[in-house]
């Protein structure tokens, strides 16, 4: 490993539920694209996904694919490249490759590890990556630093990977809402599932959430965390739809009661204060309300086609 200069980067990452999108986040704001957390949110399109693992484990929110998300990102000038090697990913030699490519990153290149969360690069010199973290120092999924001998090692926490935040052109709000709006229809549509996964997406993931609930045999901690994030999402769907839309106010109003109406009944399913039974009877109308909206949508995407060609 060569000696690397040291790297200083002027970041902060917010303290959202979701790591992946105040990484994002941090990014965005580090190249000057001043976005409100709801434009963030719904622009991306992550406001309209729903992963949970088979027992409501807390690895539900984390482990889905987020590339259609990606996609929006970069129309919203911040383009996800992962870091990849040619060497087994269990080796040494592809724990190296990928320090040899951190440590030619500049300042141009925002850099984000995931470990058991989402946490931007602060800091690099000669021996040591230092991270942000956006909940503080108490919070152990979050590591404050890593030094480069234990990363070749492989004497870290599992499933470390990386991913570079790069700025790219920025395209018109239209076609930034047209690429959240498709994606969020396909992500509602999504019912299909490998036999062999542990997660169910879309509208089968409310059914799985309402039925663990339901059966008493589920991961405590991994639904109250489900909760946090997933209501947190709707949340800030909500608030756009309601500040931010501006277009045909009527449909903004249905969009943003019906997203917080969905975030009050997720965020009542994490109580301690009540039945399993309770949880489920959230969660199903969280379900049903969110099953119906792909309609609004289809009508928010057809306003703008019409706006665009007139």
């Amino acid at each position: 490993m060569n000696a690397t200069s040291e790297l200083r980067i002027d970041l902060v990452q917010p303290n959202w539920n979701s790591t992946y999108m105040s990484a994002i986040a941090g990014a965005a704001a580090y190249f000057g694209l001043n976005y409100s957390a709801p434009t963030m949110y719904v622009e991306s399109g992550y406001y309209a996904a729903i992963n949970i693992q088979r027992d409501l484990k807390p690895c539900g929110p984390y482990c889905w694919n987020h590339r259609p998300v990606a996609r929006n990102l970069e129309s919203m000038g911040l383009r996800v490249t992962w870091l990849h090697s040619p060497f087994d990913c269990d080796s040494s030699d592809h724990r190296k490759h990928l320090l040899d490519q951190i440590c030619a990153l500049d300042d141009e290149s925002i850099l984000c590890m995931v470990g058991l969360e989402f946490q931007l690069l602060c800091r690099r010199d000669a021996k040591m990556l230092f991270f942000a973290m956006p909940w503080g120092p108490d919070v152990p999924t979050c590591v404050p630093e890593l030094s480069f001998a234990d990363l070749i090692e492989g004497k870290h926490f599992p499933g470390t990977a990386w991913f570079t935040v790069t700025p790219t052109g920025v395209s018109p709000r239209s076609t930034r809402l047209q690429n959240s709006f498709e994606s969020a229809v396909t992500f509602y549509e999504q019912t299909e599932q490998s036999k062999d996964s542990e997660y169910y997406f879309g509208p089968r993931a409310w059914k799985q959430w309402a039925a663990k609930l339901e059966s008493g045999c589920y991961d405590k901690h991994g639904h109250w965390w489900s909760s946090m994030v997933w209501g947190e999402s709707r949340r800030r769907a909500g608030e756009y739809f309601a500040k931010e839309w501006g277009s045909v106010p009527n449909l903004g109003v249905e969009l943003g009661q019906e997203f917080t109406t969905i975030s009050d009944f997720v965020n009542k399913a994490a109580s301690n204060e009540i039945s399993d039974s309770e949880r489920a009877g959230f969660i199903r109308r969280a379900q049903k309300i969110e099953a119906r909206l792909s309609e609004t949508l289809e009508k928010c995407k057809d306003y703008l086609n019409t706006y665009e060609s007139n």
